[in-house]
């Protein structure tokens, strides 16, 4: 059943839509589609240092989880590895305040995970994971992802499933799992095959099916920069065929590669945007630019660096902090704590206007101290970032005839034939749907490009298309304009 079809087929077409006939919007539809507030688990599946370092300290270092696993291994073998594994993420899971989660109005955890945990690590055969595919075939770390999306949705809480470790890496960094430079994944045959057809359709089957409150699935995180990246191309199409055929409702996430607008234009011109959602990453704290500037002069400019085409494609930003350089830090004058405060909130004031998924703060928690700056729950506390209020705000029935009567008033007497009604029918059929998602815990509707697209489809479906699909158009976007705040 899809999940999209709000309209009876036999509806007269001057009719104005019957908001009663309409099926409801349900509790998947509203995770997959809603605005985000959220946060990362770093490091609870895909292991860094700098943010548990328990594995790595055991072994006497190590820089990515596929060295400190195989050191662990030399040392004590597969079984008392996997044994560490299931330690650590059961601290991990132990340690997550889910009430505090709740009680702040987080919307969903992106949890970054590696090709090697699915299905614990039974897919490994000619990839890099493979000499330690014991270790996680003891770990189970497959089964804790699992406990983690039943418990998350306990408390409305979706999951963003992030593959943050491709084979032969999507990057060259630690983060991936293992450092390869330069990555190869893309433009190795037998790694994109297995993905293709073997982990990403396990996922969806086994995870994404299985539970409602899945609200996509990102098959890549920060890909490398390519001004052609046909390579990169070429994967995003065919996992997206693959996936969709599997569950064509599913948002898929892919990089945007430091450069947003190469992936808007691209997938516009794909026609994919009602499957894809495009991730950028903010950080200010990184570049020699910004190591130049002082923090007024990052945060008062937002508006113009953190641009997105959400006419063509929705996004998100998956990953950002409250962290500047010290470079930034030595330039600056005034009291820091406010310089951070000014930081968090212009970024998240600003996000959930063009990122229509929503943002995910870098990260939750952290193995000693709170993590300060790159910590949510000391940025939350200090309310150095805006979260979603739960309190809904009713929408005024008069304020929406008005806003028709005003549509009317205004083309009286500019022609002489217009339908008025397709105007009406879209602004209601918008405040039906922004009503829907604020029922729950007030969320916010979002994926304006995907889910504007559908309904647009869904209407001319229903009362067929015409010259004045112009009228629905405006009164689907005032509606998203005026209601969904």
């Amino acid at each position: 059943m899809t999940l999209f079809k709000f309209f009876n087929s036999d509806s007269s077409a001057k009719e104005t839509v019957n908001l009663s006939d309409s099926l409801a919007i349900d509790r998947r539809a509203i995770f997959r589609n809603r605005v985000n507030y959220g946060v990362n688990l770093g490091s609870l599946f895909v292991l860094e240092s700098w943010i548990y370092d328990d594995l790595f300290k055991e072994v006497g270092g190590g820089n990515s989880e596929f060295e400190a696993v195989s050191k662990c291994k030399t040392q004590f073998g597969a079984q008392a590895t996997g044994n560490k594994l299931r330690q650590h993420y059961e601290s991990y899971l132990n340690k997550i305040d889910w009430n505090f989660l709740k009680n702040v109005n987080v919307t969903s955890l992106r949890v970054p995970i590696g090709y090697w945990h699915v299905n614990n690590g039974s897919f490994l055969n000619g990839l890099p994971f493979q000499p330690v595919a014991d270790v996680y075939a003891s770990a189970q770390p497959w089964t804790y992802f699992k406990t983690l999306v039943k418990t998350a949705g306990q408390y409305d809480i979706s999951i963003v499933i992030d593959v943050h470790g491709l084979p032969g890496g999507a990057n060259s960094e630690a983060h991936s799992g293992m450092v390869q430079n330069p990555a190869v994944f893309f433009k190795t045959p037998n790694y994109v095959n297995a993905m293709c057809n073997g982990i990403l359709p396990i996922i969806v089957h086994d995870i994404c099916l299985s539970f409602e409150n899945i609200a996509g699935l990102q098959i890549v995180n920060e890909a490398y920069f390519d001004n052609n990246a046909n390579d990169i191309k070429a994967y995003y199409l065919r996992a997206t065929s693959n996936i969709s055929k599997m569950d064509n409702n599913l948002p898929i996430i892919i990089s945007d590669g430091w450069w947003p607008q190469q992936w808007s234009d691209w997938v516009s011109q794909n026609n994919i945007s009602n499957n894809i959602i495009i991730d950028s990453h903010v950080y200010r704290c990184f570049s020699n630019e910004d190591k130049s500037k002082d923090a007024g002069a990052i945060y008062d400019s937002l508006p113009q660096t953190v641009q997105f085409d959400k006419g063509k494609a929705d996004f998100m930003v998956g990953e950002f902090s409250c962290v500047l350089d010290e470079e930034t830090w030595k330039r600056t004058k005034g009291d820091r704590n406010v310089h951070i405060t000014k930081f968090g909130r212009a970024q998240t004031s600003l996000f959930p206007t063009i990122a229509s998924f929503g943002w995910f703060f870098w990260t939750l928690q952290f193995k000693w101290g709170d993590g300060g700056e790159w910590g949510f729950v000391p940025q939350v506390s200090k309310n150095n970032l805006i979260m979603r209020s739960k309190n809904v705000k009713p929408i005024d029935s008069n304020r929406v005839a008005a806003i028709i009567a005003e549509h009317i008033n205004y083309w009286n007497g500019k022609g002489s034939y217009f339908e008025h009604w397709r105007f009406e029918d879209a602004i209601r059929q918008a405040v039906y749907d922004i009503q829907s998602f604020n029922s729950l815990n007030n969320s916010r509707l979002g994926r304006w490009k995907s889910w504007t697209s559908r309904r647009r489809r869904e209407y001319i479906g229903s009362k067929g298309d015409s010259q004045f699909m112009w009228e629905w158009d405006q009164g689907y976007q005032r509606g998203l304009d005026e209601f969904n705040q």
